[in-house]
């Protein structure tokens, strides 16, 4: 999948290039009782490249650690939480990436300062209540690159920086744990940026249209995500744990 603005140090395929997450855990629907669910196994597979992340969480259902390989490398993430304050250290053994992340009130991430080697790329995000406003990027204090985002009943349809436009189109359903913008940001950063009221089923970005679709079990629970643009096709598979 085509997404704008991810880091390259954050090699997630459906995500490769949307820089945009919700909460990690989900309410199982029931006739009994509810069940609190979590993502722990997320299988990504485009053409005959396939990447697993196995993720576990603490006791305060946040993200934890998460591992994975791609490129003949085997990553390790790890997080922790002071605070307002969320750590992410990225390593493969040989090099290590660190974001350090302000949440705001709504746990929503106001900054990320990522150290990779020598250089500092510092994101500040601006939002009208929990809608993104404004994302500003910063490399080694040079020119800032700025993106604005307009939104439609809760939904973010568009943004627009210097390199262009985007529009986004969504299903009619809530927004949950396993959709589009929840399992990118999740497997990113463990928090969110971009929280909709609905799940996202397509976008255009130039010329480039990628159709988001969805398969759920009988429960609700969304299992896996696939898009397609033209003849490519990626799907993006989960496994749960229900407590």
């Amino acid at each position: 999948m085509y997404f704008y603005g991810m880091k390259n140090t954050h090699p997630f395929l459906l995500a490769a290039f949307l820089c945009l997450f919700l909460a990690p855990s989900c309410s199982k629907k029931s006739g009994s009782s509810a069940q609190t669910c979590q993502i722990i196994t997320v299988t990504d597979q485009l053409g005959t490249g396939t990447t697993t992340y196995n993720i576990t969480y603490n006791n305060s259902g946040q993200i934890s650690t998460e591992q994975y390989a791609t490129g003949g490398q085997n990553y390790n993430r790890v997080f922790t939480y002071l605070g307002s304050t969320e750590m992410i250290s990225t390593s493969n053994g040989t090099n290590t990436v660190i974001d350090s992340v302000t949440l705001n009130s709504d746990g929503l991430i106001v900054t990320d300062y990522e150290t990779i080697g020598t250089t500092l790329n510092v994101t500040t995000n601006t939002y009208s209540g929990t809608e993104l406003q404004k994302q500003v990027q910063v490399q080694n204090g040079g020119t800032p690159s700025t993106t604005t985002y307009t939104w439609t009943n809760g939904d973010l349809t568009g943004s627009s920086s210097s390199t262009g436009t985007s529009t986004y189109t969504y299903n009619t359903k809530a927004s949950e744990a396993g959709d589009y913008w929840s399992i990118v940001q999740l497997v990113n950063y463990g928090s969110s940026f971009v929280k909709t009221a609905h799940q996202l089923a397509g976008y255009q970005i130039g010329t480039t249209v990628e159709n988001v679709n969805y398969t759920y079990d009988n429960t609700g629970k969304i299992t896996a995500v696939t898009g397609t643009s033209g003849t490519s096709v990626e799907t993006i598979s989960y496994q749960y744990t229900c407590n």
